[in-house]
């Protein structure tokens, strides 16, 4: 059986954390369930001390930003496989189970369906997604890239060592907003970067991580305050650096073109025709009597 970990990052959500835990205690698969806290100022302590050692917890007294949150809770996991879980979101009982079985070796990660659930309305909203299964990298890839956002990493499974290779202290040339170290780009680059390494990915075609819709969340702000182009802009930005690495799609679709290139000219015959042209150049400036 496949050693997991599910992290949970949290940062004065006394309110809100322990339907993650919950969540994270009542999977059917057997997990090391580690709660990160940054600073929080709240009664979060108090929330998480009733779980005892059911969990660990790992406080910081400061507050460095979410990926310093995210990244040490990795490093202190010891599961083979991990599962980022949001302080507000949470994730039905057969989540990890369902992802685990299909990561594969050739696999990169796995993604679930999720619902998002507004707190005001009482509304759930259904994510769609590539069918169950597990499929080419290049098609969640392409998706990715097309896509203004991003996959939430809190309906992913990945290796903790592809965690930590790739989800990066800050993006390169991040700026503005949702510059560095905010969570934004850095999350897309997880999974991005994780793709250059396998040449699979999995689905789970079933809405098995659940996410709340709140005026806190970074996509709900960003849209509510018109903020959404900025959001999109450093999206963009990981996806350039991405684009900048030796086997990313651009890369590789390069490459694919050049080799399509020289086939078709050496069946036409015109890149052999060159070389001998190029050939008798050579000869005759070294030999030019043989003219």
């Amino acid at each position: 059986m496949r050693s997991a970990s599910i992290v949970i990052p949290t940062f004065n959500r006394a309110g809100l954390v322990s339907r993650a835990i919950d969540s994270a205690l009542g999977q059917t698969h057997p997990c090391e369930v580690i709660v990160c806290d940054h600073g929080s100022t709240d009664a979060t302590p108090n929330a998480v001390a009733r779980y005892g050692n059911r969990i660990r917890y790992i406080r910081r007294s400061q507050d460095n930003g979410p990926i310093v949150c995210w990244r040490d809770g990795l490093e202190q996991a010891s599961g083979d496989v991990v599962h980022i879980n949001y302080d507000d979101d949470w994730i039905e009982p057969e989540f990890m189970a369902k992802c685990i079985a299909l990561l594969h070796d050739d696999v990169g990660f796995v993604y679930t369906q999720f619902s998002l659930h507004d707190m005001t309305t009482g509304a759930v909203m259904f994510s769609s997604c590539h069918p169950t299964g597990i499929r080419p990298m290049r098609d969640i890839v392409r998706y990715l890239l097309s896509t203004p956002l991003t996959i939430s990493p809190g309906c992913a499974l990945f290796r903790r060592k592809d965690a930590l290779k790739n989800l990066l202290h800050e993006v390169p040339g991040a700026c503005g907003m949702y510059g560095k170290n905010s969570g934004v780009g850095e999350d897309l680059l997880l999974f991005l970067l994780t793709s250059l390494d396998y040449p699979r990915y999995a689905c789970v075609a079933e809405p098995m991580a659940n996410f709340m819709v709140h005026p806190r969340s970074i996509t709900i702000n960003a849209i509510a305050s018109n903020k959404y182009a900025q959001l999109a802009a450093a999206y963009s930005n990981a996806k350039a650096y991405y684009y900048r690495q030796s086997r990313s799609e651009r890369a590789r679709n390069t490459a694919m073109r050049i080799s399509d290139y020289v086939r078709w000219q050496i069946a036409c015959g015109s890149v052999v025709k060159r070389g001998l042209r190029a050939c008798k150049r050579l000869l005759m400036r070294i030999f030019p009597f043989a003219s």
